[in-house]
């Protein structure tokens, strides 16, 4: 037993090392099986690809292996297309394709197959457990069991389904219904909502009709359908909420997903006015092609020679753009404003770009980890709970630029400053290049696994944790601002932005103390 112990140690101890060993090597193979088929010799090409594919292997590499010009001549080779075939084999044993249909009618089997996969791979990936202490995750599967077997439409089923991510307790685990009845779910009329001062008000209008029938920015959502709002909201909407902070939640009753709902099913608003005049309007949930939204990216200068920009959303390299464009502009300017109160996430790598032009020093990133299921160390102790570091504490991104932006900064943040955007927050955090203004962020980020489910819907389940680089804590939490600012409903009415006008005056007296100092 004490050889055994030992044994199981010293495996543990030199498991991470030997990983890197490997990496390396493998990295080294690929290059040799480029040179040597280069150079026409098909058999140590060959060779060294076997030897490449011998340990493991990852899905995405198959696209290399076939893309790579070099390697195009071994396509017609018998041993070749053997290593193609492993990989096609292993995305098929993780695909769950023999569960998978488009189909408008699912058979019982299959309904119980796309609960079977979501339960398992929650099981084994999910990386927030510890925030659903009461859960018991098998029970919850044996419960829906006999609900997905009487749900026998296709948006009866994702019905269910639907109500089975939000017992998670986290906004990055989610199940979405296909597309082809994507309208009998997520379908809404032409205008925002949201929580303001403890109550549901019209925050934008984008289809200007409706103000001939009477509703207006800054009016109170008292009734949905009849319903008060708020009892609405528990009954009709709470149940398909994956949130992972009050603030996350309340967002997502109260702005996203309030008046979702079927495409053919008008809704029905309760309203009261400015003057307190109150009306009830029935609005279409079809397409509005009149709707204009407002804008996801804008840059303007604020009075005093103050930069302002938002960005909507990281899900492509436009802010990036937008900020190069008017460079010039930033680098004269007497302060800068970054808003992401409204960015729902996309890549932290084009966060990170526009970071890059705030200083010459690395730029700090969130620590990221995530649970790894050894089968041998099960075999040998029983159940562990072990996790994979995939970005640690001193890891940092850097991109050099000819100028960069040195006054001062302030980002604004709120609710809706989720995912990516939150990645974006933690690096300028851990930066100490300015502050932060507004309202608590979401709480939720982390690398979400994606994949398909009977009839063409999709699951994701959040796969890491991530923390500040020095360890603290913000998931399930959120960031919170040094210079706290909410909007009234007066605000709303006025068209004022408080939050702002706090940022762009904290900038402005930090400019002008550094300047007597």
């Amino acid at each position: 037993m004490i050889a055994i112990s030992k044994l199981r140690l010293r495996v543990r101890e030199d498991s991470a090392f030997l990983a890197r060993v490997a990496d390396r090597r493998r990295d080294n193979l690929r290059y040799q099986a480029d040179a040597y088929a280069k150079l026409g010799d098909r058999k140590d090409a060959l060779t060294c690809l076997e030897e490449w594919a011998a340990g493991s292997i990852w899905a995405n590499e198959k696209q290399w292996l076939t893309k790579d010009k070099d390697l195009a001549g071994l396509h017609d080779d018998l041993r070749f297309k053997a290593l193609v075939r492993r990989f096609d084999k292993l995305t098929a044993r993780w695909d769950a394709s023999a569960f998978l249909t488009s189909a408008k009618s699912l058979s019982e089997a299959q309904r119980i197959a796309g609960l079977s996969l979501f339960w398992s791979e929650v099981r084994y990936n999910f990386a927030h457990f510890d925030h659903v202490p009461r859960l018991n995750w098998d029970r919850t599967y044996l419960k829906f069991i006999p609900k997905v077997i009487q749900a026998r439409t296709l948006p009866a089923y994702y019905r269910v389904l639907m109500r089975l991510a939000p017992l998670l307790h986290d906004a990055h685990t989610n199940i979405y219904p296909p597309k082809s009845i994507q309208d009998h779910f997520y379908a809404s009329p032409p205008i925002a909502t949201a929580l303001v001062q403890n109550h549901v008000v019209v925050t934008w209008v984008a289809d200007p009709a409706l103000a001939a029938k009477g509703v207006r920015v800054g009016d109170v959502v008292l009734t949905v359908d009849g319903l008060a709002v708020r009892q609405y909201a528990k009954k009709y909407v709470e149940p398909y909420v994956s949130s992972s902070t009050p603030q996350d939640l309340a967002v997502r009753l109260y702005d996203y997903q309030l008046l979702d709902g079927d495409h053919t099913r008008p809704v029905t608003l309760g309203l009261e006015s400015a003057l307190g005049k109150k009306l009830s309007v029935t609005l279409s949930r079809e397409p509005d092609p009149r709707a204009k939204w407002r804008r996801s990216f804008e840059f303007r200068m604020l009075p005093h020679g103050i930069a302002y920009l938002s960005l909507g959303e990281f899900a492509n390299d436009r802010g990036a753009k937008i900020f190069k464009e008017h460079l010039s502009q930033i680098l004269s300017a007497k302060g800068l404003i970054l808003d992401v109160r409204a960015n729902g996430g996309g890549s932290t790598n084009n966060g990170l770009e526009i970071l890059s032009w705030l200083t010459r020093k690395p730029i700090p990133l969130p620590v990221l980890r995530s649970p790894q299921y050894i089968a041998t160390y099960r075999a040998w102790d029983g159940p562990s709970e072990q996790w994979k570091v995939l970005t640690g504490a001193g890891d940092a991104y850097q991109q050099s630029h000819d100028h960069h932006f040195d006054g001062p900064v302030a980002v604004l943040i709120g609710p809706r400053t989720f995912s990516a955007a939150e990645d974006f927050v933690v690096s300028f955090v851990a930066m100490k290049r300015g502050i932060l203004v507004g309202r608590k962020t979401a709480g939720s980020s982390g690398q979400p696994l994606m994949f398909k489910l009977p009839g063409g819907g999709l699951a994701r389940i959040c796969t890491a944790q991530e923390t500040f680089p020095d360890g603290r804590k913000f998931i399930d939490i959120g960031i919170a601002p040094e210079i706290k600012v909410r909007q009234t409903i007066a605000d709303v009415r006025a068209g004022r932005d408080p939050v702002i006008a706090a940022a762009a005056a904290a900038l402005l007296a930090e400019r002008s103390s550094s300047k007597s100092s």
